[in-house]
């Protein structure tokens, strides 16, 4: 980060606000404590986010949360982006002839963000994925984006990754994920065989701009139970995925 010219203020509020992310809520010795920043300090940051209603504070415990205005200001990022608009469509149609929930990502450093989702109408469906980060190495989406990235770049995304096993399925060495991105490369679809869920594969197509570089990547969630009772569900959602991918980069790129 040397060189940058970088406003410390603005840089530990924002590591307040990724901390509360991942927590339901803090009080201000949880936040200080986690974020190494003294007390006072943390206390003023926090009275100037829930002045500007980025967080809020509950009356009781006295501890604070994310509040729903960062919400919004995703939901207007997608809605400037046309993302809730043809992208939506097809993502809707998709998710219709499957019979499947299915998901919109992009890439965020070693992780993929889910940005949107068109959920199945069956009573058994997965809970909405819009807005959580997973690692890429073990998801279909992230595998689909990986594959098409320059060899260089993967090489440094592998040095940071953790290779946590999240499940006995999850690919935990880098040749293995290298041999899987050349293959994901040449069929055209990546698969998440449990990787980081037990009983749920995902199966993905990445979205490429003109120049073939890695836009995002749609996916299909699967659950396990399903796959079992019909054997041949997940090559028709591969056969869907795949046959849907021209429509799916042509309404990215109309964004």
């Amino acid at each position: 980060m040397s060189g940058k010219k970088l406003v410390n203020s603005v840089m530990k509020a924002l590591d307040i606000l990724e901390l509360l992310e991942n927590h339901k809520e803090l009080g201000v010795t949880e936040i200080s404590e986690q974020v190494g920043y003294d007390k006072s300090t943390t206390f003023r940051l926090l009275a100037t986010l829930k002045e500007r209603n980025f967080v809020i504070q509950n009356a009781k415990t006295q501890k604070y949360s994310n509040a729903v205005k960062l919400l919004i200001l995703g939901n207007g990022v997608l809605r400037h982006r046309n993302y809730s608009h043809s992208m939506r469509i097809e993502l809707k149609k998709l998710a219709e002839v499957t019979r499947e929930t299915v998901n919109l990502a992009i890439a965020e450093g070693t992780d993929v963000l889910y940005i949107d989702q068109y959920e199945t109408e069956d009573i058994l469906k997965l809970a909405s994925a819009i807005g959580l980060r997973r690692p890429m190495y073990c998801t279909a989406a992230g595998k689909a984006i990986m594959a098409h990235y320059d060899p260089g770049y993967v090489e440094s995304l592998c040095t940071n990754f953790p290779f946590e096993a999240f499940t006995k399925f999850t690919c935990t060495d880098k040749k293995a994920l290298l041999k899987e991105l050349a293959l994901t490369r040449e069929r055209g679809y990546s698969i998440d065989n449990q990787e980081h869920h037990f009983s749920i594969r995902c199966v993905a197509v990445p979205i490429l701009s003109r120049h073939n570089e890695p836009l995002a990547a749609v996916s299909i969630s699967i659950p396990q139970f399903r796959a079992e009772a019909d054997p041949g569900l997940q090559d028709r959602c591969i056969a869907a995925i795949l046959e849907a991918s021209p429509r799916l980069a042509k309404s990215f790129h109309s964004v």
